[in-house]
């Protein structure tokens, strides 16, 4: 500057300049070192490696033949696995493969049953390798009943050696109890099914394992008084039982986790509003439930031939909300009514004074003789003096 002291204006300037330089000087060495980083919102979602086992990852091999005990057949009784894959079999080491018919000791579960299975329970067949045998055949053989020194031996090991059972009369007879016994995981399962108006071989319940002992006492041995303390619901469950033997009585509190088997119709393609349901349209899954859902759940009977309310996606679940019955009969229309007196037939025309579908009972008026009755809809435009015939 020829000796000439800067300015304020250029000092400034100056700063400025040397300010952005340091700044970008430090940045462009950052991103050498690390590369270049992308500031993340709090919101914004991360992946991190998780150290736990996939659940049902592993190697399942089917066994040829297993004995069981009650009419559940579960995965962990036909199949085996190893020590290195137990941690993520367990989870679904206790669904239900089949059930015992009422009649029989010996059923056949296939490989193709436990794929199925597997599936509707959402296991990812993808991490799972099958071995062995392509079926396995099962035997019922119930065990007998355990002997009253199970109870008090149970009793001992929950409550301190000081509180010895009180005597009482004995209340239990022989003779009362008619019929194959019953366990106390049959009698809860009952309760539940009843309560939830479910079907029982539908249910799938895990109970606490440190409770086998005390599921498996039955009657006439052993008598239950079962109160439920939270069974309103599938999901989380408890009772309250009373356990009776003519020594005397124990108070114990049964908890277990209740899932269902349900089957369900999915949309196979979509479906516009006010579309007819065709037979391809729906397909039908057996899924595992937890919860009981307040749409009824249709079947395909229900469904096929009827209109969508709306506009549907491919993998919806069918429920009563979703589908509006097709009017057979509009205002205004004109429906062929038969009446059936013995083997005498008489057919005539009336006009719809309302619209409905089949089976619904509408009024119609003949234009002649302007009588007005009611009729019930059997198809379009068709009715019945009678109640409908039954749909195939």
């Amino acid at each position: 500057m020829n000796g000439r002291p800067l300015s304020m204006t250029k000092k400034v300037k100056i700063m400025i300049a040397l300010t952005i330089l340091a700044w970008a000087t430090q940045t462009l060495f950052h991103q050498w070192g690390f590369g270049q980083e992308i500031s993340a919102s709090p919101a914004a979602e991360s992946f991190v490696p998780s150290s736990s086992p996939v659940v049902g990852a592993g190697t399942l091999e089917l066994r040829t033949g297993a004995t069981v005990y009650g009419a559940d057949i579960t995965l962990k009784q036909v199949c085996r696995w190893s020590n290195a894959d137990a941690a993520s079999l367990a989870p679904i080491a206790d669904l239900v493969i089949q059930h015992f018919d009422k009649n029989s000791a010996t059923r056949i579960v296939s490989l193709d049953e436990i794929r199925s299975t597997l599936d509707g329970a959402k296991v990812n067949l993808a991490w799972i390798r099958f071995a062995g045998a392509t079926s396995c055949t099962v035997t019922r053989s119930d065990a007998t009943p355990p002997g009253r020194t199970e109870l008090q031996q149970w009793i001992d090991q929950k409550q301190p050696p000081a509180t010895p059972i009180a005597s009482a009369p004995s209340r239990l007879s022989t003779a009362d109890h008619a019929g194959p016994p019953q366990t106390l995981r049959d009698k809860l399962m009952l309760d539940l099914s009843q309560r939830l108006n479910l079907p029982a071989d539908q249910l799938q319940v895990s109970f606490d394992p440190k409770d086998t002992n005390l599921l498996n006492l039955s009657e006439p041995n052993f008598h239950f008084d079962i109160r439920p303390e939270q069974v309103r619901d599938l999901g989380e469950v408890s009772w309250n039982v009373s356990v009776l033997t003519d020594g005397g009585e124990q108070k114990v509190r049964v908890a277990a986790l209740a899932r269902a088997w349900q089957n369900q119709m999915v949309v196979s393609q979509p479906i516009a509003y006010r579309g007819v349901f065709r037979d391809e349209d729906l397909t039908q899954r057996r899924v595992l439930i937890d919860r009981l859902s307040d749409d009824t759940v249709l079947d395909k009977s229900q469904i096929v031939g009827q209109e969508a309310a709306r506009d549907l996606q491919t993998g919806m679940v069918m429920t009563a909300r979703m589908v509006e019955a097709v009017p057979l009969a509009k205002t205004g229309q004109y429906v062929t009514v038969t009446l059936n007196e013995g083997s005498v037939r008489v057919t005539t025309v009336a006009r719809a004074m309302e619209a409905g579908s089949y089976g619904q009972t509408i009024k119609v008026r003949n234009d002649e003789t302007k009588d007005i009755f009611d009729v019930t809809l059997t198809g379009p435009q068709t009715a019945t003096m009678g109640p409908p015939p039954q749909r195939e």
